[in-house]
């Protein structure tokens, strides 16, 4: 009978323990070293304060999954995790501190000294309990299971260099089985093939193997048929199922209508990563619509003097798996931009009709041309080019249609132009902005080339990715408003 081993942060419940005691001592010497106080937590409002750190430490674990891999780590990567792990507890520590000031003092220095200790104690702690798990593990008494490997020629030195990368310290690896051919007697990277696949189950039965491997193996009738002796030999039997052409990263099992399935796609994101991306979005999105109050407040009687009517514009765009939604903008042209837009097709930019856009707009408030043939911008171009007309989606945000960050919601005309390859950008929340918004030439830009980015951004996904766009979008809008304000000038002044 098989065991099944823990699974999920359980598994590192040891190492989740030795971090939270290594925090605790590290407050404990921060607090003795800035203040020299011998008992610092007999004081109840400290001592609460010092719970909801730990507190705060085990979340850091969960959400960033702190341990992954935690014992086949290197020593590099055991470092880099540290840090990392201890400048996430400082960041929340400076927030709960900020939050919490008047409730407890905890200066900076002793945050400072309390992040420096943690990080020598926890990687201390760590590695030590590491190798005395290891330890453990090669002077157990109970013998390592047996393990044989069943694969294709092709796949052979793959599965050997996960094996060994992945360290498998429950397994003694017999040797290998070719399910494609015949090579008893050779060796592949020191492994020997120690049978064909007629006569593997005479091997398996009388030395006594625990466990066999099927990666990879051609599903041939030979195979079935080898599967078939080790269920009659009550073996356990690992069969391996991956998609091909898909990261083995973006696949896992899945149950579907009671049946354990394999699921795939071009990117996955965990109970984590949905937590933070809405988190991400409800907080910015909260700060976002007040900003777009504010913007309404300012620009709103220079709207309506140029072009009297509504300051809020709505249009139907296509969203996450084609759902249909409508999105807010701050009125940049005149009310009758839609009606004109099938004149103006033709001068798109974009001519395969996949998106609209135009060099000079004269649907945009304030845009004309002069008699000299000189081209006039007015308060639309200007709302337009510092995407100040954008603020008001941050409601959309708010509401669940769309993300902070994300690929451009398309019209519904543009939507039914897609081919296969184009369906990939609705397979996510629209954002306000993306990976092709920051792009320095994203105005010239073809339809192909956003769908690639937009496709790259999804594949490559995480939480870090949607911060650095979120920033250098904010630079790219700070610019474009002092920049405009610069070219403003140097007209003004050539005129004069």
């Amino acid at each position: 009978m098989y065991k099944i081993a823990v699974r999920g942060w359980l598994k590192h419940l040891d190492f989740i323990i030795l971090d939270i005691f290594s925090l605790f001592i590290a407050l404990q010497l921060a607090f003795r070293i800035s203040e020299a106080v011998r008992r610092p937590f007999l004081d109840p409002k400290r001592a609460s304060f010092v719970v909801m750190l730990l507190v705060i430490d085990f979340m850091v674990i969960i959400i960033f999954d702190s341990f992954e891999k935690v014992v086949i780590r290197g020593h590099v990567t055991e470092i880099y995790r540290t840090v990392r792990h201890s400048l996430l507890l400082l960041a929340f520590t400076f927030f709960a501190v900020a939050i919490r000031h008047a409730d407890v003092e905890y200066p900076r220095v002793m945050q400072i000294w309390t992040g420096v200790l943690y990080f020598a104690i926890s990687y201390t702690t760590r590695t030590i309990w590491k190798n005395e798990l290891r330890r453990r593990s090669g002077e157990s008494k109970e013998p390592k299971r047996t393990i044989l490997i069943v694969t294709d020629s092709a796949y052979s030195h793959e599965i050997l260099k996960r094996v060994r990368g992945y360290d498998f310290i429950r397994f003694n690896l017999v040797g290998l089985v070719l399910s494609d051919r015949d090579a008893r007697g050779e060796s592949i990277e020191d492994v020997p093939v120690v049978a064909n696949l007629d006569d593997a189950a005479d091997f398996i039965c009388h030395n006594w193997i625990d466990d066999v491997f099927f990666f990879h193996a051609s599903q041939t009738p030979a195979v079935q048929k080898l599967m078939a002796q080790c269920r009659e030999m009550a073996m356990t039997i690992h069969i391996f199922v991956g998609i091909e052409g898909i990261d083995e990263s973006k696949q896992m099992i899945n149950y579907l209508g009671g049946y354990e399935v394999l699921t795939a796609n071009i990117n996955m994101m965990n109970p984590r990563d949905v937590f933070l991306k809405r988190s991400f979005d409800v907080i910015v999105g909260f700060f976002g619509s007040i900003a777009a109050v504010f913007l309404l407040i300012i620009l709103g009687p220079f709207i309506y003097a140029a072009s009297p009517g509504p300051l809020i514009f709505c249009q139907e765009r296509i969203g996450e798996n084609g759902k249909k939604f409508k999105m807010y903008k701050i009125r940049s042209m005149y009310p009758d931009a839609e009606q004109r837009k099938k004149a103006l097709a033709e001068q798109s930019t974009h001519a395969d009709g996949m998106m609209f856009k135009m060099d000079f707009d004269p649907r945009v408030i304030g845009n004309r041309i002069l008699p000299d043939g000189t081209q006039k911008k007015g308060i639309g171009a200007f709302i337009r080019d510092t995407s100040l007309d954008e603020f008001p989606q941050f409601f959309n945000v708010l509401k669940g249609d769309m993300s902070v960050v994300g690929t451009r919601p398309p019209t519904p005309d543009e939507w039914e132009k897609y081919q296969y390859r184009h369906r990939a950008r609705l397979s996510v929340q629209p954002g306000l902005t993306g990976l092709w918004q920051i792009q320095p030439n994203k105005d010239t830009m073809s339809f192909e080339e956003i769908v690639k980015l937009d496709t790259e951004y999804i594949a490559h996904w995480n939480i870090g990715t949607d911060l650095r766009i979120v920033f250098a979008t904010a630079a790219k809008v700070i610019r474009s408003i002092f920049g405009r304000g610069k070219e403003e000038k140097k007209e003004t002044a050539s005129v004069s």
